[in-house]
């Protein structure tokens, strides 16, 4: 990820943000939004961090960009040839999605963003919205968890771009939303774009997996975090708006951890498994909570892909299974 990328997600840092390299790749795009939180943070980061709203127009175009080079590289190539490449990937464009589907509608942008994504993710991994080839129970609760998670809450959205007049000209390209990422982007067939240029950095992206148990542990205190703080919050006082903010950003904050979870593949009976299963129940118990059902709905959607990109990498030797969920979304 470049240095204009990284300001592209980031935002300004503010409030002693910390950087967490151990916890990232340079092409994560999780990492990177949420270096601004210390695994112990300070109200003034988490503060800091719910503030710096990324770009997530720039997230969402990048998540079908990189989703699409994928599917191009694999319809050119031989996947055994290609499945590392095909691979890092998938992994930073559901890292971007995730990042779009888990952030709140703070503004239009964001709304703009998410309803965009919305529209080009299909129930399944690398599959467009408008392409279903059954409706099994399985494959209509993956569409309900989408719905769930690129939802904008209840925030009214201003109407499109007009219809044209009648003295209007250029109407084969008349805009149809106010963010159309398919016109933005090249069409999904066709030879690699950028892929090519690039190959060893996205063939070794694979090898450098985050520590899965760190990042556990750092869901896990984010969430009670942000708990502890929602509690102090209900007392009044001048510090009340300030600790709703900071919970607000906690809890983003570890719902994006358990999402980088969610995403990684892991091999059958290492460590990361064990990750896995601890950030599947952390979510579950959040169920009955006030957590937002989007957030929710998002880590969900990403043990899904998570699993498809498994499959990607080895069937045979990687975690393919998916949690059962307590049925709140």
């Amino acid at each position: 990820m470049t240095d204009k990328k990284n300001r592209d997600l980031t935002g300004p840092h503010e409030g002693g943000a910390v950087d967490r390299p151990e916890l990232r790749t340079d092409l994560d795009p999780i990492a990177i939004v949420t270096e601004l939180v210390n695994d112990d943070p300070s109200l003034a980061e988490l503060v800091a961090f719910r503030n710096a709203v990324p770009d997530l127009k720039f997230a969402a175009r990048e998540a079908k960009r990189l989703g699409d080079e994928s599917m191009r590289l694999r319809n050119s190539a031989d996947l055994g040839t290609v499945r590392s490449i095909v691979a890092g990937l998938t992994l930073v464009s559901l890292s971007f999605r995730s990042l779009v589907a888990i952030w709140p509608s703070d503004n239009l942008d964001v709304v703009d963003a998410k309803l965009a994504l919305a529209e080009v993710t299909g129930p399944n991994l690398s599959q467009e919205a408008d392409y279903v080839p059954s409706l099994s129970p399985e494959v209509a609760t993956r569409i309900r968890v989408k719905r769930a998670a690129f939802n904008v809450g209840e925030l009214v959205v201003p109407a499109g771009p007009a219809a044209p007049s009648s003295c209007d000209r250029g109407l084969a390209g008349w805009p149809l939303t106010r963010y159309d990422l398919t016109s933005l982007l090249p069409p999904r067939g066709g030879p690699p774009v950028f892929a090519d240029a690039q190959v060893q950095a996205w063939a070794g992206l694979m090898d450098n997996v985050p520590d899965l148990a760190k990042l556990a542990g750092r869901v896990e205190r984010l969430l009670a975090t942000a708990d502890r703080l929602m509690a102090l919050a209900q007392v009044p006082g001048d510090d009340a708006a300030q600790l709703r903010r900071a919970a607000e950003g906690a809890l983003i904050s570890g719902y994006l951890a358990a999402a980088q979870i969610a995403i990684w593949p892991v091999e059958k009976g290492t460590t990361g498994v064990a990750a896995k299963k601890r950030v599947a129940r952390a979510v579950n118990d959040r169920a009955s909570r006030n957590d937002p059902l989007h957030m929710q709905a998002a880590v969900r959607m990403m043990f899904e892909d998570g699993s498809w990109l498994a499959r990607l990498v080895g069937a045979d030797r990687m975690v393919t299974s998916v949690p059962v969920w307590i049925e709140v979304v």
